[in-house]
């Protein structure tokens, strides 16, 4: 129950059809007047910007890229309460991890934080949400390059993920 509308920012029709092309869902047309008032109303300063509105046309949050990058499908509906919920869920993973660790890939201290995203140090992958952390430094590791098996974000290692009954686009899998 979740309907995409691209609008674009592009230049020229040929850049918009180029980059629609590659995408699964509805758009305005190229140049549609409706573009500026919605940029307005929105605030859009960036893009890519991703703005959940709900069914009465409230608009639910102007966050909802970040949540995507942080929880996946998963954030949606985008409401307060789902974000709660996938916080709590981080939590109780994270419950068991110690607040402080030394790795033999630097040679600081790091501590866990919260993070939004950033770059481990030691496998050069994305990560989100938390990271054992050297400020000095700006030094990250994911928890699972830091503990090893005991930091698994999902509780199951990649390797062991079953591929049947999954649909993966990008980093990003549901239940088929």
């Amino acid at each position: 129950a979740l309907e995409v509308v691209f609008i674009s920012s592009d230049r020229d029709q040929d850049s918009f059809d180029d980059f629609f092309a590659e995408m699964p869902w509805l758009a305005l047309p190229f140049g549609d007047s409706r573009k500026e008032f919605l940029s307005r109303k929105f605030k859009v300063s960036g893009i890519p910007k991703l703005v959940a509105i709900g069914p009465s046309g409230r608009t639910i949050t102007h966050e909802a890229r970040d949540l995507v990058g942080l929880y996946g499908a998963d954030a949606y509906p985008f409401t307060e309460e789902r974000i709660k919920e996938l916080e709590a869920q981080k939590d109780e993973i994270a419950k068991g991890w110690p607040e402080k660790v030394t790795h033999k890939t630097h040679e600081h201290e790091l501590i866990l934080l919260r993070r939004k995203i950033y770059y481990c140090d030691d496998c050069n992958e994305e990560g989100r949400d938390r990271s054992y952390y050297c400020e000095d430094c700006d030094f990250d590791l994911h928890p699972n390059c830091a503990l090893g098996d005991k930091g698994s974000i999902n509780g199951v290692k990649e390797e062991e993920k079953p591929k049947d009954g999954w649909v993966c686009d990008g980093d990003v899998c549901t239940k088929a």
